[in-house]
């Protein structure tokens, strides 16, 4: 199964053929319009979440995969998105759209990952895919003590530790959080600010470390978001 997390940057419509040669089974979109925008149908099936037409949270199905959000779903975790996924076997899919919180600070982006996956737990129980745009990375951890923050990224691993859940791109590469050398976004295209914030997590034993997570290229992807999309394969 391959699955793929890009934050399109907005305007998918324009921009969804440049995504289709990966082949996905799965595509977690972060950033997409409404899919009543879409004038051609280009996936088996799709589920949208979002507060604005333009702007919400997209999780689409290809090659038979049957999609359903779950029954867990939790709306005051908007842009965290549990999804039951049937194929050959059933597997769940929580896709990941980390935002800042003004109401509650201690939310702010990965502290509301921390909070819903927290909610979300009694999922692990089965396999789990955590998928998407968590705009954090563990050098960010630190600033808990100046802003409080619910939860780290840092205490997200080791939550999805306790239940052999692991990150592909780091497991595959063999990469300590951090450490990445290969950057998911490039802070307002800007190619002197590269960090990796986009993650797609798996269960230990479903991670083909034969197949390692690919990254999109700068000069492929740059003039379409400053976002890359991370491609992996899952057993």
């Amino acid at each position: 199964m391959r699955i793929i997390a890009w934050n399109c940057n907005m305007a998918f419509r324009k921009k969804y053929e440049q995504i289709l040669p990966y082949e996905p089974d799965l595509l977690v979109v972060p950033e997409c319009e409404h899919p009543d925008k879409f004038k051609n149908k280009f996936y088996d099936d799709v589920l949208w979440i979002g507060e604005n037409r333009n702007k919400g949270l997209a999780v689409f199905s290809f090659n038979g995969f049957e999609i359903a959000i779950h029954e867990s779903y939790c709306e005051s975790y908007r842009y965290v998105l549990p999804v039951k996924v049937s194929h050959n076997r059933e597997i769940n899919l929580i896709a990941v759209w980390s935002q800042n919180n003004k109401e509650d600070p201690g939310r702010r982006y990965i502290g509301e990952v921390w909070q819903s996956l927290n909610y979300y737990k009694d999922m692990f129980g089965s396999p789990t895919i955590i998928a998407g745009d968590f705009n954090w990375n563990v050098i960010w951890d630190s600033e808990h003590l100046k802003y409080p923050l619910h939860g780290t990224l840092a205490d997200v691993i080791n939550l999805l530790n306790r239940f052999e859940i692991s990150s592909i791109y780091h497991t595959s590469k063999q990469v300590k959080f951090g450490n990445e050398k290969d950057p998911t976004l490039y802070f307002r295209k800007n190619r002197q600010t590269p960090y990796h914030i986009d993650y797609i997590f798996a269960p230990v034993d479903l991670i083909n470390c034969r197949k390692p997570v690919n990254l999109g290229k700068y000069e492929d992807w740059i003039s379409l978001s400053d976002h890359m999309p991370l491609i992996a394969e899952i057993e």
